[in-house]
């Protein structure tokens, strides 16, 4: 439909409820670099909306041919996860309430039809089966968000859960290595890597297409929210990394959960090294944060492993904002002053201890960032003038409040 827009999955027209998770996500997050980003974000809401899933309509179908004519087919949980998250975030990011009152429909559809009573995550709305989920849909820091915006400890008992299960996984499954399997089940009352075949191929129950994205999403919420949790999951498996590969670029697609090579993973790619930064990140290791960062901003590949790395790489950045427990601070002016300086007004409420930093290159790491100010807000504002501006021929700023 004209104005609507989509991701191109396969190169044929086909698109996925994931894709479009993707797209919506990186549409709010470059909305300051990019004129036509809420554009984007609108015309890939309308085309998910037209798309329900034909058991919850609240959902959307996971798969959409190139013909893109009426289509009967189930969700994928990765998806909407995505696409709920993406919603609140635009809210925060254009101030349009529409949008959080579909975040609020869209959570609720989730939590009714994703949501199983134990806590954990169904596959998709056709998961009548009882212990089966997928560890890449483990997004703690999205349920982290989810609760702040709705306050339903729902999402707190969704995020307690897949923590619970991520533990279970690498202490029994993987204590050597802190990976995790594409596809995992319950057997004997404990979850375990599902059988080859299970769901999509031979390697599901190993670290795979699938579960190489878990440690962007539990780094994502050891980073924002600093979660013990998270950073101990990471730990783990940041030290098999380290210990067991020279450099980013020696990570290989694919690994059982002991560490050995699965057949065939004689390669490297971006969406399996990429979120070894992320981890990398969460675990204060930075050189190797360093390295990820680098291979990554080089890497063209395909839909999938791009969309990976460049979500990584904003988290890598320190751009991948999620939900704060409070207002977060922000910059009310920055206007030119005497002698090529600049001069920075923002607010700091309720917390109003504030620290600034600048670059000069966005595709920096977060951690590389240089550190220009800090103090207190008196009466939650504050003004700064940069004098070092002159120096630069461009500068950016961050304005944080610790």
């Amino acid at each position: 439909m004209a104005g609507d827009f989509k991701v191109n999955y396969d190169g044929t027209g086909t698109t996925v409820s994931e894709a479009i998770g993707y797209g919506m996500l990186l549409s709010v997050y470059f909305a300051g670099a990019d004129a036509n980003a809420r554009n984007y974000f609108d015309g890939l809401n309308r085309f998910r909306k037209r798309y329900p899933s034909s058991i919850n309509p609240g959902l959307m179908c996971w798969r959409i041919p190139p013909a893109e004519g009426a289509v009967s087919d189930d969700c994928a949980t990765d998806g909407d996860l995505d696409m709920a998250m993406a919603l609140l975030l635009a809210h925060r990011q254009w101030g349009d309430g529409g949008y959080l009152a579909e975040a609020t429909n869209y959570l609720n559809a989730i939590a009714t039809a994703l949501v199983r009573p134990d806590y954990s995550l169904r596959l998709g709305d056709w998961n009548s089966a009882a212990g089966q989920t997928r560890p890449s849909d483990s997004m703690p820091a999205h349920f982290r968000s989810f609760y702040l915006a709705a306050g339903n400890g729902i999402w707190t008992n969704v995020e307690a859960k897949c923590y619970a299960i991520l533990e279970q996984l690498q202490t029994n499954s993987a204590p050597a290595t802190g990976l995790a399997p594409d596809f995992s089940i319950v057997a004997t009352n404990k979850w375990i890597p599902a059988s080859a075949n299970f769901l999509e191929g031979a390697d599901d129950g190993h670290y795979y297409y699938n579960s190489c994205r878990v440690p962007w999403r539990i780094g994502w919420a050891a980073w924002f929210y600093n979660d013990a949790r998270a950073r101990g999951a990471l730990s783990r498996f940041m030290s098999w990394t380290v210990s067991h590969h020279a450099a980013p670029v020696n990570f290989k697609a694919g690994y059982r959960l002991d560490g050995s090579n699965v057949s065939g993973n004689n390669y490297d790619t971006a969406c399996f090294i990429s979120p070894t930064g992320v981890a990398a990140m969460a675990t204060t290791n930075q050189i190797w944060l360093n390295s990820t960062f680098t291979y990554a901003k080089s890497r063209q590949e395909g839909y999938y492993e791009d969309s990976v790395s460049l979500l990584s790489m904003l988290v890598m950045s320190g751009n991948a904002w999620l939900l704060a427990t409070s207002s977060p601070p922000k910059f009310t002016q920055i206007i030119p002053g005497p002698d090529s300086t600049m001069i920075l007004s923002g607010e700091c409420q309720p917390n109003p201890t504030y620290q600034i930093l600048a670059t000069t290159n966005l595709y920096l790491p977060y951690s590389n960032w240089m550190h220009l100010a800090s103090g207190v807000a008196t009466g939650g504002v504050f003004s700064i003038t940069d004098f070092q501006a002159v120096n630069y021929p461009r500068r950016f700023y961050r304005l944080e409040s610790p």
